[in-house]
């Protein structure tokens, strides 16, 4: 970050997504498949940047009420954060693989979802299970659903056996919601979910550096200043082995002539005291039968958790080191707010469409070292076509 008489506004992030969705049906069958591939880059102002092709398929029976799909992704990152600059640590990349398969099943009013995904780095091992169910009522204009997911990941080091060092979290999450049919026009869905983490969050390569009693550290202190202030000692992060998540939202869309609103809020807290609120809002119109086009608008902000500080200070004594127990660098886990605008054009119709979207964020770190501000934007262009 930088220091705060000054406010840098890097070269502009983007991502590209380019897609192609196919679908086609046997003739005298009911038996539908569809495959999509995408490819996405993504670029930031924190040297990070990431390409992502990916591929999904799926075969359907609507009649028969079920549908089967897969799906791959690759990310390749190469990143030169602060984070690393600061730890005189090089540039690295690092490839993830996120395999996935899903299903769900309708039986009456009731639909059955199942759900597996894994990702998978050079250091990093995570898998996730998933069950939903939803039930239409009241001639389906009340569908309140259900789901369950556990997660499991370990987190280890380059060259090092995971016997040696991991760090394991196990992750279980409820969530429910209800869509409801206002009338033709109106649906509002509010939701609330819970999530219980239980293991370790430290990142394994992140050190933090730290001062004596009375160190003035400015906010977005660069890596230059901070090495200028900093003792000798850094200390790896240690959070807390417990964590419960919960947050309530509400969907409202309602469907004008040539235009449909739809606004979400979200509420979140954790046992961590990380407070936070997000609202998004987007308008797609219908300029014509075959074009479309929307603004997006997207506010976030947040507490930072309990146990955070810019600067941690330590007292070295001769019985050794006292630094505080709980400590973290990770700046999403501080105060910030966050601001996006963005649009969006879809030209086509049911078989055939073209879209291109872009969006614009502004990221304001209230109390981190080495970045203060972040400007990040990123698109997609999307090819979308289905042939019955």
């Amino acid at each position: 970050m930088v220091s705060p008489s000054r406010v840098v506004i890097g070269a502009v992030a983007f991502a590209v997504t380019v897609g192609v969705t196919s679908a086609a049906r046997a003739e005298g069958s009911d038996i539908s498949f569809r495959t999509r591939t995408e490819v996405s880059g993504y670029k930031d102002t924190d040297a990070t940047n990431v390409l992502t092709p990916g591929v999904r398929a799926e075969v359907e029976n609507v009649p028969a009420g079920w549908a089967i799909g897969a799906s791959l992704l690759v990310d390749v990152v190469t990143t030169a954060s602060a984070d690393i600059v600061a730890t005189a640590s090089p540039k690295w990349t690092d490839e993830r693989y996120v395999p996935g398969l899903d299903a769900r099943f309708k039986i009456s009013d009731a639909t059955l979802s199942l759900a597996a995904n894994g990702s998978i780095e050079s250091d990093y091992y995570a898998g996730t299970g998933s069950v939903g169910l939803a039930i239409d009522l009241a001639e389906k204009t009340i569908t309140p659903s259900f789901s369950y997911s556990f997660g499991y990941d370990v987190a280890g080091r380059r060259h090092t056996p995971l016997s040696v060092y991991s760090l394991e979290l196990m992750r279980h999450s409820l969530s429910a919601y209800v869509s409801f049919v206002i009338n033709k026009s109106t649906i509002f869905v509010p939701g609330v979910s819970g999530v219980l983490e239980i293991g370790d969050q430290e990142k394994p390569y992140r050190y933090l550096p730290t001062f004596t009693e009375g160190t003035e550290v400015p906010v977005g202190a660069s890596a230059d200043e901070v090495n200028l202030l900093r003792t000798s000692v850094r200390l790896a992060e240690n959070t807390p082995d417990l964590r419960h998540r919960y947050s309530a939202s509400a969907l409202v869309a309602h469907r004008f002539d040539n235009a449909t609103i739809r606004v979400e809020e979200r509420l979140y807290i954790d046992n961590w005291l990380l407070m936070a609120t997000t609202t998004d809002a987007t308008l797609p119109i219908d300029v014509t039968s075959a074009v479309r086009i929307w603004p997006h608008l997207r506010f976030h902000a947040q507490k930072g958790v309990d146990f955070w500080s810019r600067a941690y200070v330590i007292d070295e004594t001769s019985a050794g080191v006292v630094a505080p127990q709980l400590r973290t660098g990770d700046r999403e886990l501080g105060p910030m707010i966050a601001a996006t605008g963005g649009a969006g054009l879809r030209v086509g119709d049911d078989h055939v469409g073209f879209t291109i979207s872009a969006d614009a964020i502004y990221t304001r770190f209230l109390d981190a070292l080495f970045i203060q501000d972040r400007v990040a934007g990123f698109g997609a262009l999307v090819f979308d076509a289905e042939v019955d």
